[in-house]
């Protein structure tokens, strides 16, 4: 996915439409994106610019101060928010967050609220993983990713032995899990059968 992000958008414009786009309701400042993405203000300007020519991202001023947020009244913003959703947004920093420890991950997938498509600002992210990671390393690799969106990551994490076990006796809370929506970043649904 990252390759396609890259071909559709400049490293610029997909960090800024990640922030604006991610949190449609959320009016950042200049200053306050340019930190969020790493980016330098004049380039996270150039880009506020040319998507608010476009009225894909929408600029107020009140008084001295000047915000911007995604132009929730464009057309395409339902489809842009879907590709930059799939391609730079939650689900694919997990993803590569966690691609350090892929040998040691069996199955890893995104449930609850965010994968039911009720992603509120504030909603927390629901992660389950299946594999042999400590978990202390598996809150290493998730925190920079809660930095970066704002949010708390609950993992739940169980070895695939316990996982099979409690499959096996039909934990209420793996059966609701598993019933339910979910976004799926490593291993195959299939396993759990």
């Amino acid at each position: 996915m990252e390759r396609t992000a890259a071909t559709l958008f400049g490293k610029t414009r997909r960090a800024v439409l990640a922030q604006l786009f991610l949190d449609p309701q959320r009016e950042f400042r200049l200053r306050e994106l340019a930190r969020l993405t790493g980016i330098s203000s004049g380039a996270v300007q150039y880009e506020l610019r040319r998507l608010a020519a476009a009225a894909l991202v929408r600029r107020t001023e009140r008084n001295d101060l000047v915000t911007y947020r995604a132009g929730v009244d464009s057309p395409i913003f339902a489809e842009l928010r879907a590709i930059v959703e799939k391609t730079s947004g939650i689900e694919a920093l997990v993803r590569e967050a966690l691609q350090p420890a892929s040998r040691a991950i069996r199955l890893a997938f995104i449930y609850g609220s965010i994968a039911k498509g009720l992603n509120r600002a504030r909603s927390d992210l629901d992660l389950l993983v299946v594999g042999a990671i400590a978990f202390g390393e598996l809150i290493r690799l998730l925190q920079p990713v809660e930095e970066r969106i704002g949010r708390e990551i609950s993992p739940r994490l169980f070895s695939e032995r316990e996982f099979r076990r409690r499959l096996k006796q039909r934990d209420r809370f793996l059966t609701s899990i598993l019933h339910g929506p979910k976004i799926v970043l490593m291993g195959e649904l299939h396993d759990t059968r």
